[in-house]
């Protein structure tokens, strides 16, 4: 087996610690030889020195975007699965600047899983409302992407087509980041493993440890969009008109009495909710990471 995998640093100047956390974790249950293909074009340059000191991290030099959001993440993913491959990677495995594997055996062990139909091992976010791979999470096989070539995210008029609103129709998801990968797999009547949520912790969107295997903080690998901590997908959706409501907003009214009205929206207190949430995790992950996982595991503090 070689392992590559891919990991976008979008990271916060405050971020070092759970980007020491995430390497270490990767190496400490790891015993596959691996290499971590890393986007880090706008990773803060005081961090940088903690993936080039890595010497299982190869930084690699991937052009600039406009993009931002989940486009801009799944650019550059698209970009490091590509290398991955040309180097020969047998497997490749997605992960987020929040997510490691917590079990040592992980990667063989899944590996194992994906014979035949079965292509990929993935995060499940929620089975009722999101059923498809999460990049938080995705480990595939060299095969599926040489054959049939999945895209992270898909084209409008792929979006548009008959076959893809009878699939979405079929299969609740968000069409974000991991969709082509699920559209994929369905279309070619293959199969993928999903990772559902085992720990006995909080309610969160995306939070967790997943098939015993995986942890995802959820939020932090997307810093300036906190407010999708644990949200479900109609409060994201809410969360979408607001902030066009907002752009409007700002074109209308002068900039200090829109400061005061923006101060008090609905979107404003959920950014604040969503942040306090996501930093109260971080801060309590990083503080003792081996005792969170177990309270996680237990649903009882130490």
């Amino acid at each position: 087996m070689k392992l590559g995998i891919a990991a976008v640093y979008l990271a916060g100047e405050d971020d070092a610690g759970l980007l020491e956390l995430h390497l270490s974790r990767i190496a400490a249950n790891t015993s596959e030889p691996y290499t971590i293909y890393a986007a880090a074009n706008r990773l803060p340059p005081r961090l940088r020195p903690l993936l080039e000191r890595d010497p299982a991290v190869r930084i690699c030099h991937l052009p600039d975007t406009a993009l931002r959001g989940g486009d801009e993440h799944a650019f550059y993913l698209e970009l490091l699965v590509a290398a991955a491959i040309e180097d020969g990677a047998t497997h490749v495995c997605i992960l987020h600047l929040d997510s490691f594997p917590i079990r040592p055996g992980w990667a063989s062990g899944l590996a194992a899983l994906l014979q035949g139909n079965c292509v990929l091992a993935g995060l499940l976010r929620d089975e009722r409302r999101d059923r498809k791979p999460l990049t938080a999470f995705m480990l595939f096989t060299r095969e599926f992407y040489l054959t049939h070539r999945p895209s992270l995210r898909l084209s409008p008029e792929v979006l548009a087509s008959p076959e893809y609103l009878r699939y979405a129709q079929r299969i609740p998801h968000e069409a974000d980041t991991g969709a082509g990968y699920g559209f994929a797999i369905h279309a070619n009547g293959l199969s993928w493993h999903p990772l559902v949520r085992t720990d006995r912790g909080p309610a969160g969107w995306g939070f967790g440890i997943y098939g015993g295997l995986v942890f995802h903080l959820g939020g932090a690998a997307w810093w300036p969009y906190v407010t999708g901590v644990a949200a479900h997908p109609w409060q994201r959706r809410a969360g979408r008109c607001l902030e066009s409501l907002a752009r409007v907003g700002r074109a209308v009214f002068p900039r200090a009495l829109w400061a005061r009205i923006s101060a008090v929206s609905p979107l404003a207190l959920r950014n604040q909710a969503g942040a306090a949430q996501l930093a109260a995790r971080k801060a309590r992950l990083l503080a003792g990471p081996d005792s969170y996982l177990e309270e996680l595991r237990t649903g009882t503090a130490r």
